[in-house]
């Protein structure tokens, strides 16, 4: 039904030709100008008297278009504001989200650099990268939340890490410890959108968990079909240090609602670059992740 009315009042090109400028300077002033005329020469001219009939069915199809096009415009006057009230939302969580990632870790250096003694491991001291991967997790989930209006107990964030040598594939973080996932050898074994972003090496973003089904890239697992809808986010991460590979999959899944409108191209590509935005900042945090763990290892598989 949302999908039909957006059709309908927002996405067509009926609606965007009236909201066109040059309908909106030239052809009121025209109409007008052929209302006033039938108004004040309808009785002299005979181009208009003789032929009433004619005039009256152009008077009425102009009334007819007149009032249809004022309902559109004002539908879709309506549905445009509340657009650009989410995108002013949509900024502010976005802002929000990037500075307090900020805020975290110059907090942490500000108040490691007052105790640092000259012999210190700066790079032991500082550089706390699961610490700032949680936040990176929380705030992610905050966005959602606060700029995407998703109900907190449909959102569920992992970073799945794996050794590819044995094929161990464990959930290194969660978003909420609480939470039951599928099993991260199942999803990363099965047609799961894990499995397929870490193949292609690309991240991927599926707005309708439905379509992603259809053409085998979703598992489905218990809690997604019940959900019946939802929208998943997949980001593989591949990284070397020395000889040694750290593999990753960063995965945003939101079960029971959309992140954003399925049917509204637009829409989903702009979803889809954020989303990009907040893998690139984890993924950042990742390559401190893989050097504190080789470095703690001793060079050997996390």
């Amino acid at each position: 039904m949302k999908k039909f009315l957006y059709t309908v009042f927002v996405n067509n090109r009926v609606v965007k030709a009236l909201n066109h400028h040059f309908l909106g300077i030239f052809i009121p002033p025209l109409i007008g100008l052929y209302y006033g005329t039938l108004d004040i020469w309808g009785d002299d001219w005979a181009w208009i008297s003789e032929k009433k009939g004619l005039h009256e069915l152009i008077f009425s199809v102009f009334a007819t278009f007149t009032i249809l096009v004022l309902f559109l415009k004002a539908i879709s006057e309506a549905a445009k504001g509340e657009i650009d009230k989410q995108y002013a939302k949509l900024m502010e969580a976005m802002l929000l989200f990037f500075n307090t990632l900020v805020k975290k870790k110059r907090d942490r250096f500000f108040n490691k650099a007052k105790h640092l003694k000259p012999n210190s491991d700066v790079f032991r001291l500082i550089t706390q990268p699961k610490d700032q991967l949680e936040h990176v997790l929380d705030g992610t989930k905050s966005f959602l939340i606060n700029g995407l209006a998703i109900d907190p107990k449909n959102i569920g964030i992992t970073i799945i890490q794996g050794d590819i040598t044995t094929n161990k594939w464990w959930y290194e973080l969660k978003c909420d410890t609480q939470k039951q996932h599928t099993k991260a050898r199942d999803l990363m074994a099965g047609k799961s959108t894990a499995s397929y972003c870490f193949e292609s090496g690309d991240s991927i973003f599926i707005p309708d968990i439905r379509k992603g089904i259809k053409e085998g890239v979703f598992f489905q697992s218990d809690r997604s079909s019940k959900a019946g809808v939802g929208s998943i986010f997949c980001k593989p991460v591949r990284i070397t240090v020395n000889s040694q590979e750290y593999v990753y999959i960063f995965t945003i899944a939101v079960f029971g609602q959309n992140v954003c409108a399925p049917y509204d191209e637009e829409e989903c590509r702009a979803c889809e670059k954020i989303l990009d935005e907040i893998a690139d900042r984890v993924e950042l945090e990742l390559y401190l992740h893989s050097l504190k763990q080789y470095r703690e290892k001793g060079g050997k598989a996390a």
